[in-house]
């Protein structure tokens, strides 16, 4: 905050979300409204931007702690929760993130609260804590689309582990996803009292038609009416990314509507039938899609949407910072967003870049993730399955409904680095009884030659 102040606004989307935290927080037509309520909340204890980002680095503190005590209440030893922890606190993407006016540190910071209490529900009867794990669920699905994979996950869990008998159980799976539900659909409502529309996003099919665009095959298939003006014309092996689709000035659906920001309401809809339609007639080229999707979070590499390097870079863009000052002066009349030369940001550069989650590092958490779940009982196991499902449903569902992304990654990698711990320590509690019993074979051995 001392180097760096007083934040990050280069990337897009924090014009969208000052814009909408102004006009109204249901202003934007692809983005939920969690985060601009998150910023009128702030703002009305401080009209500072640099307060903002200390929040949300407290809130990134407030994340690793979650986790670090979520590993702790599983019955594991203490000192494996200082993995999930060292993830959040250190990765470079993620400290990037809460230094920016992205929804990223929240989202993730409302995960771990609904991952922590959704621990004590599985070792502590009181409804208090489905009730906790249920809002804080929900309440991320008003930050990032992606908090429905927690919704999911969690109530089964929660029926099969929870404390106490067939009855509790049911009660505190239940109690954990009818909350969640409710602040789930709830968003409609409150949406349509506010703006007047009956809905979730007004164009959230475009990020649906940007995956579907590059693999579809329009010959193998009749289009619903009005909708093969959407069909790529390039050949599939020559498709471009899945933002090319959803905003290039020359992509189909772009040509006919001017964007999804210009875009009639019935544009959606007309994107969204098609979109249903590709993946019903195409169902193994999009499972093929989601499958290469998320081989970029191991082989991180160009071709679909932010990598690591690509976020920093948007993040201290010059062009994008100047474009926003307007809004940043509107809103936070006392700052500007950070702007330095490439010597100043040298350091930052190798920081990131030296912390990142990705390659053989997110191979091995993965592994001892998956590995430690037939080595796990009871309740420990449901921890394990709780936190390694979050993880990857949370980027499996990213990559089904839009594309690759390491702002998805970011807020993934704790609780993966939670199970992963689970997972080694399991290993290594069945590694150390047979290297025992062999050396005191050897021992044993050694005593009858000698004898």
């Amino acid at each position: 905050m001392l180097g760096y102040g007083p934040a990050f606004v280069g990337f897009g989307d924090s014009h969208e979300y000052v814009t909408a935290a102004v006009l109204g927080v249901f202003h934007d037509v692809q983005k939920p409204a969690g985060y601009p309520i998150f910023l009128r909340t702030v703002h009305l204890f401080s009209d500072s931007l640099t307060f903002t980002i200390l929040i949300q680095h407290v809130l990134g503190i407030a994340t690793g702690l979650l986790l670090y005590k979520a590993v702790r209440r599983t019955g594991a030893p203490a000192w494996l929760g200082l993995l999930p922890a060292a993830v959040v606190f250190f990765g470079g993407t993620g400290v990037l993130l809460e230094h920016s006016l992205l929804g990223d540190s929240l989202f993730a910071f409302l995960q771990a609260l609904g991952l922590y209490a959704g621990i004590r529900t599985l070792t502590e009867p009181q409804l208090r804590w489905p009730l906790l794990a249920g809002l804080a669920i929900g309440g991320s699905f008003w930050v990032k689309t992606v908090g429905l994979s927690s919704a999911i996950v969690l109530p089964p869990l929660l029926l099969a582990w929870a404390a106490g008998p067939a009855r509790r159980r049911l009660v505190s799976a239940g109690t954990a996803g009818c909350v969640a539900l409710v602040m789930i659909l709830g968003y409609v409502p409150v949406q349509a009292l506010v703006s007047g529309y009956w809905g979730y996003e007004r164009q959230s099919a475009w990020n649906l038609y940007g995956r579907v665009a590059t693999f579809v095959d329009c010959s193998r298939f009749t289009p619903p009416a009005g909708t093969r003006f959407l069909c790529p014309t390039e050949a599939s092996g020559h498709r471009q990314s899945e933002s090319f689709y959803q905003y290039a000035r020359t992509a189909p659906a772009v040509r006919r509507f001017d964007g999804p920001a210009h875009a009639p309401a019935s544009a959606n809809a007309l994107l969204q039938r098609f979109s249903v339609a590709a993946i019903t007639h195409e169902p193994l080229a999009y499972v093929e899609a989601i499958l290469r999707s998320l081989t970029f979070y191991v082989s991180v590499r160009n071709g679909e949407g932010y990598t690591p390097e690509g976020i920093r870079d948007a993040l201290l863009e010059a062009k994008g910072v100047e474009s926003i000052q307007p809004s940043i002066s509107a809103y936070y009349p006392h700052d500007h967003g950070y702007l330095g030369s490439a010597s100043e940001n040298s350091a930052l550069d190798s920081y990131e870049s030296d912390t990142r989650i990705q390659g053989p590092l997110l191979l091995v958490l993965l592994a001892a993730a998956i590995a430690g779940v037939p080595l796990l009982r009871g309740r420990m196991r449901a921890a394990s399955l709780l936190f390694s499902l979050t993880a990857i449903c949370s980027v499996a569902l990213a990559a089904a409904g839009n594309s690759y992304d390491a702002r998805y990654g970011y807020p993934a990698f704790g609780p993966l680095a939670a199970a992963a711990a689970l997972g080694a320590w399991a290993l290594l509690s069945r590694v150390r009884p047979r290297r025992a019993r062999a050396a005191a074979n050897v021992r044993s051995a050694g005593r009858a030659a000698s004898g």
